[in-house]
């Protein structure tokens, strides 16, 4: 971004830099339904639509074109995504650098990607090339040892069918892909280009760690980046965490020359290539050995479009992980992937391997489903953006240690299923993003934003908030969020410093939160009881703030005998206190850890009762419906909001199941002459006296109301 690391100067600055950010993505994207303006024409891509991925094998290069595209037309897509090239091209490739798929003999043609290109256009479908630079086979790596990825012992990493990993700092990313990708585009006009596994690999197919790359092309650009520094080996080197910035920069730095590659040679195609690409990419999968987090997809979706008016394309796995790619993943899992797409305005995507119908994936026939609701109204969902007012802040992994980070990320998830569960809607901010946010005008939407356990802020990411809170923002914090060591980084906070800080379980345990006691020196006490979990974080208040609850103190929990002596004392459960025309609101404990972690319902209560009294935004619905259904709000003009219902009964440890009927809700709107259409029912609701009757849930629902105030 031009202005990333820009802070204007005045309020007159500030106004000019929004403007010019937003003009230009709008010249870039041709915002639509949003009351601007724009003489360009939209590309193809700024319109909804859905995509069908077959990830070719090798052996796939005689499939029948036109049976796969009828099929993927059927489905209810519009684009189909397509190996092309990279490690093994499916056309007659000139270049001695990239390997020709033997397999292509079969065909009359010898060319797959042209003869798909053409089945694509016979049937109105847009023809995306996939790419993957990640690995060479290994008679060029023998070839071209200078290309290769490198561990920290100087080893190779090598995979199944002799290829071989090669470095984003090599010669093979900097210079001879750029030759791949100027034959690709001199043959054939795609319309899009997605690269596979872009990324410096550490870990393998496998699953096997092993390490940063040490090659001769990163040696001396880590030595120019750092020159005090030691290269790491991994994430327990201390100086691992530059290391993901200066590797960062490296793709980010490819990837604005493909961009500008693309823009030259085929303008109308759409990229999906990182953050700042025509489409924001995000795939949808499940994998061994890592714990469900049901509401990744959702998450994810809502960080891209809070961040940025661009499209967002969810690429859902079929199969249950790369080590059993025929294993098809339950149809209901599989839903809740494209569901929480469209419900956060992204665009649906289906990824199999090799032909349809070749392998028994059971979850197409949901897939299609929802891919075909999707294009049917396709009027709703184009130019849809997020409306709620409320904001949670993801924290950055890139910013924080291993352990740091999975705390803050526990609290961050037991907050997002409190709201989640009590139909408080919001939007996901990625920490990382929130200065261009800000600069963006987009954090001028926002009525409350929550801060989950993050520490210390970079000085861009205070004053953003800082700022928002002073126009008139409520602050939310949790545990450590805007202190470091001996820093207070926030200036909204009703804190003047941290005066200490508990995590040992010792000190921890047999503490709580209570309402004003009387009778806690004679072991009488009243609740609700929260107990602290986690951290606890004792602040010195600013004068004239407030608090809610006090401290059990620390007493002893065992033996039986002895587990009493639980008093109370002075210190706050929650800080309020004003900040110019805002307000900053502390949880000085990881409630959230607590609910995600011990599952209490005490600690949902109270965030409940302190965001509501405190600092709840003011939205225009409310809903009455069952705490297993997800909520979103979307908007594509005023008055007009489109809601999203997704049951999600069917949560199982690592999937989910079959879901259970939810019976019927309501939402409580405000305006006059209110209408609302359910579009699965595809029916008109009842509204009396502001109130919607909704129908009985099944996988989900959309309503459209119109007429708000």
């Amino acid at each position: 971004m031009f202005i990333h690391n820009f802070r204007a100067k005045s309020l007159l600055c500030t106004t000019i830099l929004r403007f010019l950010l937003f003009s230009q993505w709008s010249r870039v994207l041709g915002v639509h339904g949003l009351g601007i303006n724009n003489s360009e024409p939209r590309k193809w891509w700024q319109e909804p639509f859905g995509m069908f991925q077959t990830n070719l094998r090798e052996i796939d290069a005689d499939m029948d074109v036109d049976q796969v595209a009828s099929y993927i037309e059927q489905f209810g897509a519009t684009a189909w995504l397509i190996g092309v090239g990279g490690i093994q091209a499916q056309y007659p490739t000139d270049l001695p650098f990239q390997e020709r798929n033997p397999y292509l003999s079969k065909r009359e043609s010898g060319d797959l990607v042209g003869d798909a290109l053409e089945a694509a256009r016979k049937r109105g479908l847009r023809l995306l090339a996939r790419m993957d630079f990640s690995k060479v086979p290994a008679h060029i790596a023998n070839e071209h040892p200078d290309w290769l990825y490198r561990s920290p012992t100087g080893e190779t990493q090598n995979h199944t069918a002799g290829l071989v990993s090669v470095c984003p700092s090599g010669p093979y990313y900097q210079e001879r892909m750029f030759d791949i990708l100027g034959e690709m585009t001199s043959r054939y006009q795609v319309d899009g280009m997605f690269s596979n596994w872009a990324s410096f690999n550490e870990e393998d197919y496998y699953k096997v760690y092993h390490g940063v790359c040490h090659c001769e092309n990163c040696k001396p650009r880590w030595a120019e980046y750092a020159p005090d520094l030691e290269l790491p080996n991994g994430p327990e080197d201390q100086t691992y965490p530059q290391w993901l910035n200066f590797s960062k920069k490296i793709l980010e730095n490819w990837r604005t020359r493909v961009i500008d590659f693309f823009a030259e040679r085929l303008p109308d195609a759409g990229l999906m290539l990182g953050d700042s690409a025509d489409i924001m990419w995000h795939e949808a999968n499940n994998a061994i050995g890592r714990e469900l987090w049901p509401h990744q997809t959702s998450e994810t979706v809502s960080t891209y479009k809070s961040y940025r008016v661009a499209p967002v394309i969810v690429n859902s796995v079929a199969f249950v992980d790369m080590p059993y790619r025929m294993g098809s993943e339950e149809p209901a899992n599989f839903a809740q992937y494209l569901l929480q797409t469209i419900s956060r305005g992204g665009n649906p995507s289906t990824y199999i391997m090799g032909t349809p119908g070749k392998i028994p994936y059971l979850c197409l026939g949901v897939a299609s489903e929802i891919t075909s609701f999707h294009k049917k109204w396709k009027d709703v969902y184009d130019g849809l953006r997020p409306v709620a007012k409320t904001g949670l802040v993801l924290p950055n992994g890139d910013t924080m240690s291993g352990a740091r980070y999975e705390e803050s990320l526990s609290e961050f998830r037991g907050l997002y299923k409190a709201m989640q569960e009590l139909h408080i809607p919001f939007d996901v901010l990625a920490l990382e993003y929130i200065t261009e946010i800000s600069e963006n005008g987009g954090l001028e939407r926002y009525q409350t934003i929550i801060l989950p356990d993050l520490g210390e802020l970079a000085s861009g990411e205070a004053n953003a908030l800082d700022e928002w809170v002073a126009a008139g923002g409520s602050l939310v914090a949790t545990g450590s969020s805007g202190v470091g060591n001996d820093t207070v980084s926030l200036k909204s906070l009703p804190y003047e410093r941290r005066r200490d800080v508990i995590t040992e379980n010792k000190l921890i345990w047999s503490t709580y939160f209570a309402p004003s006691q009387n009778d806690t020196e004679l072991n009488i006490y009243s609740g609700p009881i929260v107990p602290v979990y986690g951290s606890y974080h004792v602040f010195d208040w600013k004068e004239g703030t407030s608090g809610i609850y006090k401290l059990l103190a620390n007493a002893p929990f065992s033996p039986p005998e002895y587990a009493y002596g639980n008093v109370q004392v002075n210190e706050r459960g929650a800080g309020i206190g004003a900040f110019k025309d805002g307000k900053g609101i502390v949880i000085p404990f990881t409630v959230g850890r607590g609910y995600y972690e011990l599952g209490l319902k005490v600690f949902r209560d109270f965030y409940e009762m302190v965001l509501r009294q405190e600092g709840e935004a003011r939205e225009n619905v409310m809903f009455n419906i069952s705490e297993q259904v997800e909520v979103t709000l979307n908007s594509r003009e005023p008055g007009t909001i489109v809601v999203h219902l997704i049951n999600m009964s069917g949560l199982r440890h690592q999937n989910f199941g079959t879901h259970l009927p939810v019976p019927a809700g309501t939402i409580r709107v405000s305006g006059v002459n209110v209408t609302a259409h359910a579009l699965v029912a595809d029916a008109m609701l009842v509204v009396r006296d502001g109130e919607i009757t909704l129908p009985a849930l099944g996988q989900f629902e959309v309503v459209v109301i119109k007429g708000l105030a």
